[in-house]
């Protein structure tokens, strides 16, 4: 009973991980790379909330097996570590590049998991990390255990500076989550290793997943997938709603001049950085009005609820246009 509530947490996230992977294999009917690299952060962080409360449960145990029971499932947790830092930045590198060679050129992020690799068969001759005594069973954490906790801690630092340094290849929003999904297990670690007793350290990652999914990976159809304007769908129930309410409304249809010379010029990618940046300005210019919508392709459509007139709203698009620090939309024209 006593471990049992101990880890009460890792058994909660547990089964929160057990639900959301459910929910990824059955939801989605379409097959990614991205969401594989999901799909193996989340089995890898059940594997360590299991393992972690056995490796408890084994210490000090004498009965046949214990001992290398109780070494095997340190090691294992240690190895976990990295394996699932290096998941959870390809799976980062993956949703901004959108580039699946990217990933296995950079060898999924494992070059810490080598390093680990390495550190734990020397822990073998030479108890670095920690050690099992054969008479008692006992874990006793090495004197160098504080290189594990460096090396973990330096990867998730590269993750932010990552993050960071490439966010004007992706929605401000995203890179918060991702933000979050990073932040998350610094503080669970910073936790644990303040308190060994409480075990937040692999529950904070679960946090960080379940985070992730539900900003990025669950779609309600709401929300277009690229600008998160809001889609054609929510525009005409919205509409629909308006008309049956007999509420008074004006529409604003927009769409960009010549805008397949971009796509063929610079290519998709950079189309779609345009799209998106053309998307906030609309929403910028539109304020308060809550209904900005993307139909298809490079077509807009805002539902106007104010008394804004077409000559301000024309001034402010070609003002934020001008001030973009992406030159294509300096020159972007477009028909209203």
């Amino acid at each position: 009973m006593d471990y049992l509530i101990q880890f009460q947490m890792n058994i909660y996230t547990l089964l929160m991980l057990g639900i959301l992977f459910w929910m990824i294999r059955t939801k989605s009917w379409i097959e990614s790379f991205g969401k594989r690299l999901i799909e193996n952060v989340i089995i890898l962080t059940a594997v360590a909330l299991i393992i972690d409360p056995l490796s408890w449960i084994v210490d000090e145990q004498m009965f046949f097996g214990s001992y290398f029971l109780g070494y095997l499932f340190n090691l294992s947790l240690i190895a976990l570590a990295p394996h699932i830092g290096g998941m959870m930045l390809s799976y980062v590198d993956y949703y901004i590049f959108k580039d699946k060679n990217r990933i296995k050129q950079r060898l999924y992020y494992m070059h810490f998991v080598i390093i680990t690799m390495v550190l734990l068969i020397i822990n073998i001759f030479v108890p670095i990390y920690f050690s099992i005594s054969m008479d008692t069973h006992t874990y006793a954490a090495g004197n160098y255990l504080w290189i594990h906790n460096v090396l973990i801690a330096t990867m998730y630092l590269y993750m932010l500076v990552f993050v960071t340094k490439n966010r004007k290849k992706t929605l401000g929003y995203i890179m918060n989550i991702f933000m979050i999904f990073f932040i998350l297990p610094i503080i669970g670690m910073v936790v644990q290793i303040i308190n060994t007793h409480l075990n937040f350290a692999w529950t904070s990652i679960g946090l960080g997943v379940l985070v992730t999914y539900v900003f990025l990976e669950s779609s309600s159809g709401e929300k277009d997938y690229l600008t998160r304007l809001f889609s054609r769908q929510s525009y005409e129930r919205y509409v629909l709603h308006l008309i049956e309410n007999k509420r008074s409304f004006s529409i604003a249809l927009i769409d960009l001049d010549n805008f397949k010379t971009i796509n063929d010029q610079y290519g998709h990618l950079k189309g779609d950085q345009v799209l998106v940046k053309f998307g906030n300005v609309l929403k910028k210019v539109f304020y308060p009005n809550k209904l900005v919508s993307r139909l298809a392709g490079d077509e807009f459509i805002v539902v106007i609820e104010n008394d804004q007139s077409y000559e301000s709203v024309r001034t402010e698009i070609e003002m934020y246009l001008s001030k973009s620090e992406d030159s294509k939309c300096q020159s972007l024209e477009y028909s209203m």
